[in-house]
């Protein structure tokens, strides 16, 4: 029997016996075919891994990690995932997938486990149980049972920093000699982990401005206001340079913690314990109380008296006075005092009269300046400004708003009429011509100016002495008569392009403002055409003998503009259509030009930045088709755009360019 036909791996048993007299065949041999049945399980656990460090920053935190895919679970077999504590592998939880909350900190592993269905896992006792005493019971530990533990699993290091709480030792203390410390006492709640520091914080106002920081819960303040002591524990070695003192606040110290919204594993404990610092300084009993003003007249050719009325509320110490201040705009400018609430003002603007309780023996009045120094001046010599001396001003006093008796206003802006309502541009410009009335009424003193604005917002574009402007845009255009004061009305502000007539006449009091003068808002209208619109409106007959009504009959509005009308007035007439073709291209353009009106065309290549590519062509075309082409071949890929130039018309068109 030649048993070399037998290729281990390929022939089988069943070959060999139909080879075999008793399998059919014609050799004489014997095969056991039934055999003996060997059933080799290879159960694996395989590996996990998405360790990592996790911080815990609430009351829980969600340890995930990913199967490997390196398993094998025979058929009778199942996997489940272990979850253990400590470098003892202390057995916490069991689950049917790789996902588990803890609610400590501490070192955690996550196994793999595959094991007989059916397998009694009664025996393993969460915390008691480890992860060597069940790898001791396998054929891979030296026990008897055929399954497979991930023992290295994947580790997750759960830090779980905890800034703990303070409780004030005083909630309340007073500052003696302009100093004061304070401090708390730690509850004992705190957690700091291997590798982490606790230092305290001190920070000041509801904001909380950090102050200063240090290893203990004692701090030295020198002002009076609310303090809080707060503990924080951190990674060691944490640069805690970008802590500004009286900049960074402990809110943006929170906000880049994970507690916070941020990334940082650490905890500060944000309530803190808080701490009023106050001035213990005796009290002063001196009170300005309150005065009201007794209303003034307008300011004519005489001055204008101004009084207060006291009202009665003011406490006034034994060997104090009673003094009045008035002084004059917000700043508080002292200009005059005396013994009674009353004095007499030669110009218009903001006065105020304040009540002055003081001591002669502590404030001499000689240092104030009239027309330098200020209320707030004195004021911060006070106590109740901060300052040193038992006296009290009341700042806010009795205000007085002198204005001038209004006189009527008499300037009229008058009416203007267009010279000629259609204008031609020619050249590239037009000259538009205003006729005044003769109606305007212009007071002494004052003077006459022309507006020239453009488009329906009245965007003004310049201004002359005489109703006469030349321009070069097409569109609509107003020239406007101004009657103004110049020592009123600053027309230094007004921005061309930018400032319209709406605006200037929001500050007249013909459009609700205060100023006197006067601006014929309707204006002289002009329409400022092309040559095709200037052409097609002679033809039709509008133009030279029907103006308004004219251009009213063919617009369909009283005034004869519409805004499609002025959309066709500025675009005039394009000088035609294109066509680039093949679009993308690799070497050459070619160009279809369909113009209306006949003329010399510039072609230029640009990229999607403006700039100029391909050297400019000129084409001087015919009315009707036109052909050429650009060579590209030089060109990057990319997008890039035509620009085709004839005279103040442009068209563009987008193309790409392939290798």
């Amino acid at each position: 029997l030649d048993l070399s036909v037998v290729v281990p791996g390929v022939t089988t048993g069943f070959d060999v016996n139909g080879l075999l007299v008793q399998g059919g065949g014609s050799l004489c041999a014997s095969l056991d075919v039934a055999g003996t049945v060997f059933n080799v399980n290879a159960p694996n656990a395989g590996t996990v891994s998405g360790g990592a460090d996790v911080c815990l920053s609430d009351a829980s935190v969600v340890l995930t990690a990913s199967a490997n895919g390196d398993a094998n679970v025979p058929a009778g077999y199942s996997q489940a995932y272990v979850l253990t504590n400590g470098a003892g592998l202390v057995i916490e939880q069991l689950g049917a997938t790789p996902e588990f909350t803890v609610t400590a900190g501490g070192l955690y592993t996550i196994h793999s486990f595959v094991f007989p269905t059916g397998l009694d896992l009664s025996v393993v006792v969460p915390g008691v149980t480890t992860g060597f005493d069940v790898n001791s019971l396998l054929v891979q530990g030296g026990g008897s049972l055929c399954a497979s533990l991930d023992v290295a699993g994947t580790v997750f290091n759960v830090n779980a920093p905890n800034a703990g709480t303070l409780t004030a030792n005083t909630f309340e203390i007073c500052l003696e000699n302009d100093s004061a410390t304070i401090s708390a006492t730690a509850n004992g709640d705190a957690n700091v982990p291997v590798g982490y520091s606790q230092a305290y914080v001190l920070t000041s106002g509801a904001g909380l401005v950090i102050e200063q920081l240090g290893a203990t819960p004692e701090f030295t303040v020198t002002t009076a206001g609310l303090y809080t002591i707060h503990s924080f524990v951190f990674p060691t070695g944490l640069d805690l340079s970008v802590v500004v003192p009286g900049v960074t606040t402990g809110f943006d110290v929170n906000g880049l913690l994970v507690q916070g919204g941020g990334s940082l594993c650490a905890s500060l404990d944000v309530a803190g314990a808080p701490i009023e610092a106050i001035d213990c300084t005796p009290v002063c009993e001196a009170s300005a109380g309150t005065i009201t003003a007794v209303t003034a007249d307008c300011l004519g050719d005489a001055p204008v008296t101004l009084t207060g009325q006291p009202n009665n509320d003011a406490v006034v110490p034994a060997g104090y006075q009673v003094a009045y201040v008035l002084t004059e705009g917000t700043g508080l400018v002292i200009i005059n005092a005396g013994a009674t609430p009353s004095f007499e003002v030669n110009a218009p603007g903001l006065y105020t009269i304040h009540t002055l309780v003081f001591d002669p023996a502590t404030l001499d009045l000689s240092i104030v300046v009239p027309g330098v120094t200020t209320g707030f001046d004195v004021n911060g010599l006070l106590i109740q400004g901060g300052g040193t001396i038992c006296a009290s001003l009341d700042v806010a006093g009795a205000a007085f708003e002198v204005v001038k008796c209004e006189e009527e206003c008499t300037a009229q802006a008058g009416d203007i009429a267009p010279d000629d309502f259609i204008v031609c541009r020619s050249g590239g410009q037009a000259t538009l011509v205003g006729v005044p009335a003769g109606n305007a009424v212009v007071p002494a003193g004052y003077q006459t100016l022309y507006v020239l604005t453009r488009g329906q917002g009245l965007v003004i574009r310049a201004v002359n002495t005489l109703p006469e402007f030349t321009v070069n845009q097409l569109g609509l255009y107003r020239i406007h008569t101004l009657v103004y004061d110049p020592a009123t009305l600053d027309l230094s502000g007004v921005q061309f392009g930018v400032t319209t007539g709406f605006d200037v006449n929001g500050l007249l009091i013909q459009g609700g403002g205060t100023i006197c003068a006067s601006l014929d808002v309707q204006g002289a209208p002009f329409i400022v055409v092309g040559p095709f619109l200037c052409s097609l409106l002679d033809l039709l007959g509008v133009r030279e003998a029907e103006g308004i009504a004219g251009l009213s009959r063919i617009t369909g509005s009283p005034d004869g503009i519409t805004s499609s009308f002025l959309r066709a007035v500025e675009q005039d007439v394009p000088f035609g259509e294109v066509l680039a073709y093949p679009n993308p291209t690799r070497d050459q353009l070619n160009l279809q030009l369909e113009l209306y009106v006949e003329g010399r065309v510039e072609i230029a290549v640009l990229d999607m930045t403006g700039r100029e590519v391909v050297p400019s062509t000129v084409l001087t075309a015919s009315v009707g088709a036109n052909r050429t082409s650009i060579d590209v071949a030089g060109l990057t890929a990319g997008s890039y755009i035509l620009r085709f130039t004839s005279g103040d018309r442009v068209v563009t068109q987008q193309f790409m360019k392939v290798d």
